[in-house]
């Protein structure tokens, strides 16, 4: 069964993480882990201060068990860790488990109901070895129990797909709908037909969005079983246009960018630029290895659990 890491801390963020992290518990079958890293180096050095880190993991300790009480789940794991960097330690703790996913909240300066990335979630984004997730500012309080609207933006790549899977299997989950969101930003300067080659009037742009048209019908199709998809294409900044989707979903899945480390979540310019702006939590999956796959986060999903 894999694990779901929740990132904690003092922050009014650490409830919107465990309200998230929860209800994709429910629909996965994962098991709950909160995890607060305490700011402290364990590597042998002169700085050592034993007295010191007992304090600080006894104080840690403490924070877990009062968000578990708050959470009333006595079956979540609770685990303090040391590292001076939080994402760092979220990563290696995620590697050490295998999870399945690492949930944070936004932080607290951001506007309410809307995804806002603090420090920890940044570096969480660029290299985490399992899919990272981020929640709303105030979606304790806000979260629908409505099945919804389950949203993944499509661009056409292998992770794309990987990703449009993975939001299938969570819809079918929760009895959600689907929903693949295309955006075609025109270029700049369009091309004119060449002379002498006859194209109807169609210019280069015309040619572009019919094949990112048809990429998305083709993406569709390749889905097995329910639900099926609700196709939508917007012409535009695709940033903008995932950003203002995600005002009608109740949890958008994102890929990585086609380069960088194998296994490793690394947000491109849209993805974290709609991370930074969504109106629901949003999940960006690592990029795969050959051909694409399902997250291990819902390799052992229930095929039906409506939550």
């Amino acid at each position: 069964m894999s694990k779901i890491i929740v990132g904690v801390d003092e922050s009014p963020g650490s409830a919107d993480a465990i309200a998230l992290a929860g209800s994709l518990a429910g629909v996965t079958g994962a098991t709950l882990m909160l995890v607060n890293v305490y700011p402290y180096d364990v590597h042998p050095s002169r700085a050592l201060n034993y007295e010191f880190e007992s304090y600080l993991h006894e104080d840690s300790v403490e924070l877990l068990e009062r968000l578990r009480k708050a959470h009333g789940d006595a079956s979540v794991e609770v685990k303090a860790v040391p590292h001076p960097s939080s994402a760092h330690g979220l990563h290696a703790l995620a590697e050490e488990l295998d999870a399945g996913l690492i949930v944070v909240g936004s932080t607290h300066t951001g506007r309410a109901g809307r995804v806002l990335p603090g420090s920890t979630a940044e570096r969480l984004l660029h290299g985490s070895p399992c899919p990272v997730a981020v929640a709303p500012k105030h979606y304790a309080h806000e979260a629908g129990a409505q099945p919804g609207i389950i949203g993944c933006g499509f661009d056409g790549t292998p992770a794309s797909q990987q990703a449009l899977e993975t939001a299938q299997r969570i819809a079918a989950a929760r009895g959600a709908r689907l929903r693949a969101i295309r955006a075609f930003p025109p270029l700049a300067y369009d091309q004119p037909p060449l002379k002498g080659v006859p194209m109807g009037g169609r210019s280069y742009n015309d040619d572009l969005r019919d094949r990112a048209s048809a990429e998305l019908d083709e993406a569709v199709a390749k889905l097995d079983g329910e639900p099926r998809a609700e196709r939508f294409f917007g012409v535009g900044n695709a940033a903008k246009i995932l950003a203002e989707a995600s005002e009608e979903l109740d949890l958008l899945v994102l890929g990585s960018r086609g380069y960088g480390p194998l296994h490793s979540v690394l947000v491109g310019g849209v993805a974290g630029r709609v991370v930074r702006d969504a109106a629901c939590p949003v999940i960006v999956l690592p990029r795969k290895a050959g051909h694409v796959s399902e997250s291990s986060l819902f390799a052992e999903a229930a095929p039906s659990v409506h939550g």
